[in-house]
Order: C-alpha cells, then structure tokens, then sequence
C-alpha cells in the first residue's frame, strides 16, 4: 500500500523478464510510472531517475509541487513544474517519450519540456499545434498540427535526427503511428538541444502544462526500428493504451 505523507517515497520493480527501457542505449533519464516518487503530503517533490544517471527531477517549492494522482503526475497549469537545476546537453540527436493527458486543449503554450532558460530548447502545445526550438532559438522553429483530446491519455513520442547543415529534423509520433516531421532552419546550434525541465517553458508566465505526465523518457538518440517499437510497445502496454 502507498503511505502519503512527508518525504514518504514510492517504489515499483518488474520482473526480471520483462522489458525494459534500460535496454534500449541512449537512455539518460527515465522517470516511470509510479516509481522513485517521493511526496510531500499529496503533492510530488521528487521524481526519481530510474535509468541509473541520477537525472532526479526535485521541485522544492511546496506552491509548485505538482499533484500526486494514482501514480500519474498531475500539473495545474499555473506554476507546476519539476526541473534538474541545470541543463542536459543533447548534440546527436534525441528522443522523448512521454505518457501524457491535457486537461485544456485550448489553453496555450502547454509546455511539455525544457532547457533552463527561455526563448528555446521548448516543446509545447499551443491549441492544435506542437511547436519545437532547439538551442538556436526563434531562428529554427518548427511546428507540427495535431489535435488532442481533453483527459485522453496518450503517448507522444518526439524523435530529432541530425541531418546535414547540421541542424534536425523531429517528428512526432502518436500511439506509435506517426503524425507528422518537419526539420527545422539551419542555424547555429540548430542540432542541439538542452533538457532541465518538464512542465514549465523555464518558468514563463502562461506556459505551464494543464494535465498529467505519466512517464517520461528522454535518450541521447533518434531511436529507431526494433528499440523503437519495442519501447512505444512497453509503455502503452503498462499504461492501458490501445
């Protein structure tokens, strides 16, 4: 049974035959379902990093400690957010996969992830688009059209290739069917992105995720193939995803 209390923590194994996205090369931060969680009454102020880097996500603002909701993170879209501190520097490609729900699908600039300081390294939802920068800021946005659905959970995958400038091309996968990619304008640093944040676009105003964060993975590549399928396969498996 789960105690909820001050610094009580939560802990989830699998056996030892199951998958596992550590077996997939490239994972950096792996914060699962229900699992390294440590609360502060109801509310999450860590969320531990299950892919062995000690990338462990702390918020120590009791005001900005998101909601613990049966082992889903829950964000108000006000002042949510869990964060490193500093950024992960990410230069050869990436991929994120993250088991999500909105709450508003008309609210803008829901920020799933960040760097640490703002005007780039974002991917966020603004009504019906995803929007992407790397480091290279405003010069290199890119947008991608998919609507959601209020309190449908989901999961996105976000795949960036480098390729040749070199800057990256990302595509965004939904359930494991893709949706749509796009490469974004060459620039400096067009090919490189930082990671500090989920939830918040580095603390601006009115760019804070309205709904839930079930899992998050985060690898230093554009997966693909077998790990790929593999990995989409696992988490909508545990998740109840169809």
């Amino acid at each position: 049974s789960l105690m909820l209390g001050l610094g009580n923590s939560i802990t989830s194994g699998a056996a030892l035959d199951e998958f596992n996205l550590n077996q997939i090369s490239g994972l950096i931060a792996w914060y699962k379902f229900n699992t390294l969680i440590t609360l502060n009454g109801s509310n999450v102020s860590l969320w531990g990093d299950s892919s062995g880097n000690d990338n462990n996500l702390r918020q120590t603002t009791a005001s900005s400690q998101p909601a613990y909701n049966d082992g889903d993170i829950h964000f108000d879209g006000s002042d949510d957010f869990l964060g490193l501190g500093a950024d992960i520097e990410i230069t050869t490609g990436f991929t994120v996969m993250a088991v999500i729900s909105t709450d508003s699908t008309s609210s803008t600039n829901q920020t799933l992830f960040s760097g640490a300081t703002t005007g780039k390294n974002f991917f966020r939802y603004d009504t019906t688009t995803w929007r992407f920068r790397p480091e290279s800021g405003s010069n290199s946005q890119g947008t991608i059209v998919h609507s959601l659905t209020n309190g449908e959970k989901f999961l996105i995958t976000i795949i960036g290739s480098v390729v040749t400038g070199p800057t990256l091309n990302y595509a965004v996968r939904d359930n494991g069917s893709a949706v749509a990619n796009t490469t974004v304008t060459n620039h400096v640093n067009s090919s490189k992105i930082m990671f500090a944040n989920i939830a918040t676009h580095a603390q601006a105003n009115g760019q804070y995720w309205d709904g839930k964060i079930s899992e998050f993975a985060l690898f230093d590549a554009a997966i693909s193939g077998d790990d790929l399928t593999n990995a989409e396969d696992d988490l909508m498996t545990r998740h109840g995803i169809s």
